[in-house]
C-alpha cells in the first residue's frame, strides 16, 4: 500500500489528517516539483489505496484515490477548494501560499498562477 503524510503548519499540527478522518477533506494538492520527488511516498494512480500518516508517523486512516490530475495553481476552482476543506478559492490560495511559497523559493522554484500542482481526490475507506 502506498503512503501519504499530511503536513500541517508545524510538526504537531495534525489538523489535515483529522479533516480527512471526519470526511471534511476529500482532496489534497502538491506542487508538481515535489510530487514526483519522494521515494517514500510514490505518486498515486486512480484506484490506489493509500495509508495516511500523521506527522508522528502513525497510520491514521486509509483512502482510495478517485481522481489524480495536474492543473495550474491559477486554475484551481471551487470544487478543489471545497474538497480541500477551504471556504473559497481565495482561502485555498492563501493557505497554500503560506504552506508552499518559502520552501519552493528556497529550492529555486516559484509559486504563481502558472505553477503546476497535482490534485488527488479521494474517499475515506478506513479509520484507524
Amino acid at each position: 500500500m502506498k503512503k501519504m503524510t499530511l503536513w500541517g503548519r508545524d510538526e504537531h499540527d495534525d489538523r489535515l489528517v483529522l479533516e480527512v478522518i471526519r470526511g471534511k477533506k476529500t482532496a489534497t494538492c502538491t506542487p508538481k516539483v515535489w510530487y514526483y520527488d519522494s521515494p517514500e511516498e510514490p505518486p498515486t494512480e486512480v484506484g490506489d489505496y493509500v495509508a495516511v500518516y500523521d506527522q508522528q508517523g502513525k497510520h491514521r486512516c486509509t483512502i482510495l484515490i478517485t481522481e489524480n490530475y495536474e492543473i495550474r495553481f491559477g486554475d484551481v476552482d471551487e470544487r478543489i477548494a471545497k474538497a480541500e476543506n477551504t471556504n473559497s478559492i481565495e482561502e485555498f490560495r492563501k493557505d497554500h501560499v503560506v504552506s508552499w511559497e518559502d520552501a519552493l523559493r528556497q529550492e529555486g522554484n516559484g509559486l504563481d498562477d502558472n505553477t503546476v500542482i497535482v490534485v488527488e481526490h479521494f474517499e475515506l475507506v478506513e479509520k484507524l
